[in-house]
């Protein structure tokens, strides 16, 4: 593709030239290392906040026993199976908005922020709520859940589907302003936001003080309240014009179907990535439901999932940061230090993961008897932990590479490894282990590590080949 934004030419006129003075980090200059962690640190806070407020929500559902644990576990997943639809518009914006930032381009940049938050507001409106809310008990009945689950989870997924706008809206002001190398702006949105998270929460559970009291449901409220502040104040700092990327609001409100073409292009395959692993994962629920032990495995995955959280949202981080920082340098046309870029998000990722599956495996017990006190679910999900940290450096260094080569505008290449490790490896492994073989449980953990160290030796073979640097998006 050529750079074809709106017909203009890839340098601004002066005159509409903008300086931004909060939040950018250039990543085509300066040393790498220094720049990596100043772009890295704030998306690493933010992830762990975001598990932070996860644990919040199982912590205060597993007070009212294993069914609402496995309805939030089940539902989350369906939430965000249809959630990586925009993933899409999302993707697209970041790796354009990095590259056109790394070329010097900010008006097309701010051309690319508009065009998203449209996208993304018409596939929400038009097909993410009305498909969620109509058949949420029906898609909880086909992963397999009993009627005391659909009481719990049927109510938590209407709403969440019900404020998704909200939500869809926070996810592309965040990849718009991290594609400009702004990461520590959405970090102090989200501080703001998860705090409200657990306060309601707390006040919508249980009912406390003049608060009703709403049970598992109530953590669905307390989500979309929450976003409701992200998705305001991250529009209000966009229209500033101050920050990275910014929102013009009385230039044209027109889509226009090049720069929404690019986008989709680049964000398309992200979007199937998404939407794939998350049935695979879902695909994973209907087998442990197949287990002897049914409803306590799938309490354990969801407990364990909040706890692994810490180490997904790192690989998440440095996924985001590898995208804006080999971005960035292929707009500069700096491939070798892109290249460099890449490695070195996948290390720090591998290492911080490193670090934390061995405290989640060393302490397994004492972390499930955090949430829940049900023998079943804690022996499951001690044996979870402590199978699937063995992984945890390999999947937190393939996100990562998989953002690199976003980053570098091959969206294709990481949803190819995606559909044949995710998709079909994992859930795949998984049942012949568990089920074929009879290993139950375990023979799921033991799966998931299989297909994960597949992934990654396949991500990394196809970065390292440099193939990436004759591409052009812009």
């Amino acid at each position: 593709m050529t750079n074809d934004c709106s017909n203009t030419p890839s340098v601004p006129e002066p005159e509409q030239r903008r300086t931004p003075t909060v939040g950018r980090v250039d990543m085509t200059r300066g040393s790498l290392l220094r720049q990596t962690v100043y772009l890295s640190w704030p998306i690493v806070a933010a992830s762990l906040l975001q598990v932070a407020v996860g644990i919040a929500d199982i912590k205060m559902v597993g007070i009212l026993g294993p069914e609402p644990i496995a309805a939030v576990g089940m539902a989350r997943s369906v939430t965000f199976t249809l959630v990586a639809l925009v993933f899409a518009v999302s993707t697209g914006v970041q790796v354009l908005v990095a590259q056109y930032t790394g070329q010097g381009d900010d008006v097309s940049a701010d051309r690319i922020v508009k065009q998203g938050l449209m996208a993304a507001t018409v596939i929400t409106l038009a097909i993410i709520t009305p498909v969620g809310t109509i058949f949420s008990e029906s898609i909880l009945r086909l992963l397999g859940a009993n009627q005391e689950v659909l009481v719990h989870g049927t109510p938590y997924l209407q709403i969440m589907f019900a404020g998704m706008l909200f939500l869809v809206l926070s996810f592309v002001i965040t990849a718009a302003l991290q594609g400009a190398g702004d990461t520590l702006t959405p970090l102090i949105l989200l501080l703001a936001a998860n705090a409200l998270n657990i306060v309601l929460n707390y006040l919508l559970i249980f009912g406390v003080g003049p608060c009703p009291r709403l049970g598992v449901p109530g953590a669905a409220v307390a989500t979309i309240a929450a976003r409701i502040l992200t998705t305001s104040a991250g529009l209000a700092v966009l229209i500033s014009g101050r920050f990275a990327v910014s929102l013009r609001m009385r230039s044209s409100w027109a889509l226009r179907w090049k720069l929404i073409g690019k986008i989709f292009y680049l964000g398309i395959p992200a979007a199937i990535q998404g939407f794939t692993r998350n049935i695979a994962f879902m695909l994973i629920i209907k087998i442990l439901w197949l287990t002897a032990v049914g409803v306590y495995a799938v309490s354990a995955w969801t407990v364990a999932g909040q706890i692994r959280a810490v180490t997904i949202m790192v690989g998440l981080a440095f996924m985001a940061a590898a995208t804006t920082a080999v971005g960035q340098n292929v707009g500069a046309n700096n491939y070798q230090r892109a290249q460099s870029a890449g490695w070195l998000s996948a290390k720090l990722a591998a290492g911080l993961s490193t670090i934390a599956a061995l405290t989640y495996a060393l302490l397994a017990r004492i972390l499930m008897q955090l949430f829940t006190d049900d023998s079943r679910v804690i022996a499951v999900g001690v044996q979870a932990l402590v199978i699937l940290a063995i992984s945890e450096p390999f999947l937190t260094a393939g996100m990562s590479l998989s953002g690199s080569l976003r980053g570098a505008g091959d969206t294709y290449m990481p949803l190819y490894i995606s559909l044949i490790c995710n998709s079909a490896l994992t859930p795949l492994a998984a049942y012949i282990l568990a089920i074929g073989l009879g290993l139950d449980t375990l023979g799921v953990w033991i799966g998931f590590d299989l297909a994960v160290a597949a992934q990654f030796a396949l991500l990394a073979w196809k970065f390292a080949s440099g193939y990436w640097k004759n591409l052009s998006v812009i």
